[in-house]
């Protein structure tokens, strides 16, 4: 991974979601992600759908063309989990997400998470940070409550994050399909169903 000392921002308005396989992901993630590939049960890609703005301008050149997947996420299936007060939840990891090194996708984590819960359906997802490098700022954005410190057997500790779905939580694609936009998620586009 590079260390950019410049970066081009793209809306996540102006992208897509889609399922991804999981050689692509792989291939994205072990080249953009701090610690590589991991093991999931779905992935999906964010890819620039239109430019907008003084981008759009005529003769403008972008250095990522319509088309191009300049993110990439993963997270496990859904899985019941019984919880100590009896109720039982739908409940998912979120894994990986990347971009370029270069490339900030702004409002791209936000979109990529609706995508999957409107895929997966989940009652919850939960991701793990590591204490040592983050803080896990985007995660508080997206409606995350840090729950705490969490420390593995080799020795390692991560804030774990979880977010609870049953709580009426307005996605970024309620906001922007309210505004009339199918924010790449929508409409006849069937992208994130199942090839």
């Amino acid at each position: 991974m590079s260390n950019p000392k410049t970066f081009h921002s793209i809306f996540a308005r102006n992208c897509e979601v889609r399922r991804i396989d999981k050689p692509t992901a792989e291939a994205f993630l072990s080249r953009n992600h701090l610690y590589g590939y991991c093991s999931c049960g779905i992935c999906l890609g964010i890819f620039v759908k239109r430019y907008s703005g003084a981008e759009n301008r005529p003769g403008a050149e972008h250095p990522y063309p319509v088309g191009t997947m300049v993110a990439a996420g993963t997270f496990s299936k859904t899985s019941l989990w019984h919880k100590e007060d009896g109720s039982t939840v739908r409940s998912a990891n979120w894994i990986r997400y990347a971009s370029f090194p270069e490339v900030r996708v702004l409002g791209g984590m936000g979109m990529m998470l609706d995508a999957f819960i409107a895929l997966q359906h989940p009652d919850e997802v939960m991701s793990y940070v590591p204490a040592d490098i983050f803080a896990g700022d985007s995660y508080l954005k997206l409606g995350f409550v840090n729950e705490g410190l969490k420390t593995f057997d080799n020795g390692g500790s991560s804030w774990r994050f979880v977010l609870k779905l049953g709580d009426g939580r307005k996605t970024q694609a309620d906001s922007v399909r309210a505004s009339g936009d199918d924010c790449g998620m929508g409409g006849e586009d069937k992208s994130l169903e199942n090839k």
